[in-house]
């Protein structure tokens, strides 16, 4: 009987070393005012990546999730670890929730997917209905990735980042 795939979670701020033929998925997208998203995509990872067909290579879920260390809110540890961690990532997935009326627009995620989208690298890009700033996501991405698929749900856009994840044979660098 064949082992399952092993799926583990590296959070911010903890030490990682990649391992060989082990893929890696950035987690990117909102953080404040919005719903813990993050732990629902690991989960929805887990049971997906360990069904996906006959390639059995781990994957490794690289997870930021904010750490304050002043009044102000900014980290540059933080900031760091993030920088790092998306340059290692064969795939990012962007999810924009919906989060709350007064603050729903995550400038930074959206940052991130602009200068991530510009390179061609692989992405997995999901935007809830109801997200504010989600008719900026799609104009943007037509103009920098006609053709990209984005998700209305994540249980979607988890699938379609399994899905280009599986298409490679070895640790993915970019878009084919």
């Amino acid at each position: 009987m064949m082992k399952a795939a092993q799926v583990r979670v590296i959070e911010s701020m903890q030490e990682y070393a990649p391992r060989a033929e082990e893929r890696r998925v950035f987690l990117a997208g909102g953080m404040h005012n919005c719903p813990d998203w993050r732990h629902d995509a690991i989960s929805i990872f887990r049971r997906t990546w360990s069904g996906a067909g006959a390639d059995r290579c781990s994957l490794a879920l690289l997870s930021p999730r904010r750490v304050i260390s002043d009044a102000s809110g900014f980290n540059e540890a933080m900031v760091t670890w993030e920088h790092r961690h998306l340059a290692m990532a064969d795939l990012v997935l962007f999810w924009f929730p919906r989060g709350n009326s007064a603050r729903p627009e995550q400038p930074i995620a959206l940052y991130e997917l602009g200068a991530t989208a510009a390179t061609g690298r692989t992405i997995s890009v999901g935007v809830e209905d109801g997200y504010r700033r989600r008719p900026d996501v799609l104009a943007q991405l037509r103009c920098a990735r006609p053709g990209l698929a984005v998700h209305g749900d994540l249980r979607s856009t988890v699938s379609a980042a399994v899905v280009a994840l599986r298409a490679g044979s070895r640790p993915l660098r970019s878009v084919s």
